[in-house]
């Protein structure tokens, strides 16, 4: 299956080339100035120019999306129903797990969840360490969409997952492909997910592999898109 994406790989090079010279040879470099007062904040869309960037700078953090107000209506009985038979199996899993909602606990963990997504990633200094590289290289490498990398409270969160333990290989190679083949409307801990979950997809020596797993094995990134794309389908 074919997927089409934009990426920094399709840039013109005299494109590349100005985006390495404005950031490569810098020591240390600061994508923008924080300003945690404003409010709407000034740096919304501030991080479109970099490529590697998930749903063009959308914010992610907290700070700009509050929860949303609870919308619907109550079940019929006659759904009620049909919905006990075909997910809880009894009356009583149903009412503990109506219970659990009223209780807020469902909510909670749906906030730890996506939590998860949003701490488990490095600021773009520590992404620096990482690399052990300056910060003005890691800027270039995401503008090029060679790292991949999403907004929290208007600051850059690069996901720990593309990053290696090899010195000679720090990050997974095909994240320029990657990071234009997820979807916008994916939560930073929804692409968590996908990256660190086994797909029989892309098995290895017949075992079920995660994507890491598989790019860090060598292997091709076409299946990993071709279920982001089956993914977008649904």
């Amino acid at each position: 299956m074919a997927l089409a994406v934009r990426t920094g790989e399709d840039l013109p090079e005299s494109v590349r080339e100005v985006a390495a010279m404005d950031f490569a040879d810098a020591n240390d470099a600061v994508a923008v100035v924080r300003d945690r007062e404003l409010d709407p904040p000034r740096l919304r869309g501030a991080f479109r120019q970099f490529f590697g960037v998930h749903a063009g700078g959308h914010d992610f953090g907290p700070r700009h999306n509050p929860p949303r107000p609870r919308t619907g209506r109550d079940l019929t009985a006659d759904e009620e129903e049909v919905l006990i038979e075909a997910a809880f199996g009894t009356r009583e899993r149903y009412d503990a797990a109506r219970a659990a909602v009223a209780r807020g606990e469902l909510e909670a963990s749906e906030r730890r969840d996506r939590q998860e997504g949003l701490s488990a990633a490095l600021t773009l200094e520590e992404a620096a360490d990482w690399l052990d590289v300056g910060t003005g290289r890691v800027l270039t490498d995401l503008a090029l969409s060679d790292l991949f990398a999403f907004v929290c409270d208007d600051e850059l969160r690069f996901p720990a997952w593309q990053f290696t333990d090899d010195p000679d290989h720090p990050s997974l190679n095909h994240m320029t492909s990657l990071a234009g083949a997820f979807d916008d409307d994916m939560h930073p801990t929804a692409i968590l997910g996908f990256m660190t979950t086994p797909h029989s997809y892309t098995s290895i020596d017949g075992e079920p592999a995660t994507p890491v797993e598989w790019l860090t094995a060598g292997h091709d990134v076409q299946p990993l898109l071709e279920l982001l794309e089956t993914r977008h389908l649904r």
